[in-house]
């Protein structure tokens, strides 16, 4: 898995399109920003209530809008307390509520709108976030047809799907959070997409359980894979032989079964989630209007994989 240096990120991404002023936009408008990987994570520049540049993770795998204590501070807004929330870790955390004026992502946006507000510093701290000043998610997908074309780094938000190869896959999603057919290990089962997932593959506990995947291939187990809202993630690492997702078979798939007692990876609905580890070996159209991604092989189809421990746990 690759991880950009943050100096590179603060200092060199996001040169052109997002030096545009923000300005109003209309659904039919279009946007084209630089993204960069941090813990393998899509970062975008945004600004909030025409301040900024705020630096937020792009999540198909959040129903929300997120920001930070320090974000809601920053732009001014009354922040109220919302209870207690879950994530990938297996403890569950405050949250407040506050309304955004305008979120802009070059010359897109989304206005006046309720966002999530959640202390994301030990996600920050333990995985090598120069800044994470929130999280963008299903809001932002719903209204545009999100096109990131890992060849380029980019991302396009648009109202119309861009043209595609002719050998693209169309694979039909399901829900807020998309969720596709696939096949583990030769096993059909539902799967996330969550370009919020560092990994490549993540299998939620009843699935491995269910399959016998503890210990069924030589792992690392029950190591920190990982940080989430709620805490770190353990989880046996350990690479299977298949993948079938996207249209496409994939071999050598480093894989982490989770060990969680709590939060989103004890779920029993879905077999588990594919990360950035498998999604950036594909160029990719998320079409939440016709529930579709239409996926084509990137320049990291064939690439290697292997687990990259969490910045914390590898220094």
């Amino acid at each position: 898995m690759e991880r950009a240096s943050a100096a590179a990120f603060i200092t060199a991404a996001f040169i052109s399109v997002m030096q545009t002023a923000a300005t109003a936009s209309s659904p039919s408008s279009t946007a084209t920003v630089l993204y960069s990987y941090v813990d393998n994570r899509m970062v975008v520049r945004c600004k909030l209530d025409g301040r900024g540049p705020f630096y937020m993770i792009v999540d198909t795998g959040a129903p929300d809008i997120t920001i930070t204590p320090e974000t809601a501070r920053q732009i001014g807004v009354a922040v109220v307390a919302n209870g207690t929330m879950t994530g990938a870790g297996n403890g569950q955390v405050r949250t407040g509520r506050t309304t955004i004026t305008r979120l802009s992502i070059g010359s897109i946006g989304l206005s006046d709108f309720s966002a999530s507000v959640v202390d994301l510093s030990e996600i920050r701290t333990k995985l090598g976030f120069p800044r994470l000043d929130g999280v963008i998610g299903y809001p932002i997908f719903k209204r545009f047809s999100t096109f990131v074309n890992v060849d380029a780094g980019t991302i396009s938000f648009a109202a119309m799907p861009p043209r595609t190869p002719p050998f693209a896959t169309s694979t039909a999603f399901t829900g807020t959070i998309p969720t596709i057919a696939g096949s583990i290990d030769g096993i059909s089962t539902r799967i996330i997409v969550d370009t919020g997932d560092r990994s490549s593959l993540t299998l939620f506990g009843p699935f491995a359980r269910t399959y016998g995947f503890y210990g069924r291939h030589p792992s690392r187990t029950n190591i920190v894979t990982g940080y989430g809202i709620g805490g770190p993630i353990h989880g046996d690492v350990f690479t299977i032989p298949s993948l079938d997702v996207l249209g496409k078979h994939l071999r050598g798939i480093v894989t982490r079964a989770s060990r969680q007692t709590g939060g989103v990876f004890t779920s029993a609905d879905q077999g588990g989630s594919v990360g950035t580890g498998v999604l950036k070996r594909f160029n990719i159209v998320y079409d939440y209007a016709d529930k579709r991604i239409i996926a084509w092989p990137s320049k990291y189809f064939r690439s290697s994989d292997r687990f990259s421990p969490p910045v914390a746990l590898a220094q």
